[in-house]
């Protein structure tokens, strides 16, 4: 792909973590653009971005071209606000994204995120995998931010569905968090969905990306759907940028003394949208279901199979099936998220599995 000189430079800027928004800003008023301070760049820089940004930029700088032949290596594309490809939406939102990295290809269409709870529950699950696989069928396009919980349940529904689903990182697209996700996303890719961060490869998931994330995984929507989250919960900041964004706010409904309820509920109470099925929410995006000629469900694997006979009686942790059926781990985790993508098993917290029913 041929990048615009600015676009290189916004790479080269987005390579050091160290750069604070101050000494960001310093740079681009006193060049004017990405490309002109990086043409720039010098030892008089030190004292306005500070010494580690200093040495982070110097360094990017001098390998910028690797960076360029690693983006291609994974079929990652940078994006400006300038190039066509950006998503319209995010160029709206407040603190839109300078640059983001895509792989696979974002295309607009009516969009849902779906967040809630890495802690999640089994009525969080199932509810997640109902409203998203009906507004999947309706070609509504899912996004969340392929962590565990209700981001998983969430991409899964989309995949088992046949629809398009977009993960948004808190890292680098080469670093897949939670790693366990990683066929889940290639599943998505091979969909027509797409991976996106705002981070550069090789950039790990630490805790203060997080934030910065969410208002992306909102700010790609037309309404944000809460599952379920205490009132403590991350989730919190995601409904934050959305109500901030414009966009509308659906929460489902949960027992008033579950803690997953807490954050819901009170949304609800503060005018949020009661969604209980999917049509609560295509009525409001005025988008109408196809009619799907009925198809059987995924057959289940052969009775004798050694994951399905060691969970017929119990769920069992990942460390338990391996014990019992005797699989390599390799070869386990690899099965355990085809069964889980066909819907012949559920993940449950702690790295247990449940035979789906």
């Amino acid at each position: 792909m041929k990048y615009s000189e600015e676009t290189r430079a916004l790479v080269w800027l987005s390579l050091s973590e160290s750069l604070t928004p101050r000494g960001r800003r310093l740079l681009l008023e006193e060049h004017g653009t990405a490309a002109r301070a990086l043409a720039a760049f010098g030892a008089d820089r030190r004292s306005l971005v500070g010494d580690r940004a200093y040495r982070e930029l110097s360094e990017a700088g001098a390998g910028l071209e690797s960076t360029f032949r690693r983006l291609e290596e994974l079929g990652v594309r940078a994006l400006s606000p300038a190039d066509d490809a950006f998503p319209d939406r995010l160029r709206e939102i407040p603190d839109a994204p300078e640059l983001l990295y895509i792989q696979g290809e974002y295309v607009s269409r009516p969009t849902v995120a779906v967040v809630g709870s890495r802690r999640d529950t089994r009525y969080g699950r199932e509810m997640t995998k109902r409203i998203v696989r009906e507004l999947a069928e309706a070609g509504v396009t899912i996004v969340s931010g392929l962590a565990r919980g209700i981001d998983t349940a969430a991409h899964q529904s989309a995949v088992q569905a046949g629809g398009v689903s977009i993960g948004v990182l808190g890292c680098g697209l080469d670093t897949m968090y939670p790693k366990e996700n990683a066929d889940l996303a290639k599943t998505m890719l091979d969909l027509g969905g797409a991976l996106i961060s705002e981070f550069p490869v090789g950039a790990q998931p630490l805790p203060y990306h997080f934030p910065r994330r969410n208002r992306l995984i909102s700010g790609l929507s037309d309404g944000v759907l809460l599952i379920e989250a205490t009132l403590r919960s991350g989730t919190q900041s995601t409904v934050n940028h959305a109500l901030e964004q414009g966009r509308m706010v659906f929460a489902l409904p949960g027992n008033v003394d579950a803690p997953g309820s807490e954050l819901p509920l009170r949304l609800l109470k503060d005018g949020a949208e009661l969604c209980t099925c999917a049509s609560d929410i295509l009525t409001h995006l005025k988008v109408t279901k196809p009619v799907q000629e009925h198809t059987p469900a995924p057959q289940a694997a052969p009775l004798d199979d050694p994951v399905l006979r060691a969970l017929e009686r119990e769920d069992k942790t990942f460390e338990e099936l391996l014990e019992e059926t005797g699989l390599p781990a390799a070869q386990l985790t690899a099965k355990l998220s085809l069964m889980e993508l066909d819907g012949q098993i559920d993940r449950l917290p702690g790295r247990a599995y449940a035979i789906h029913r």
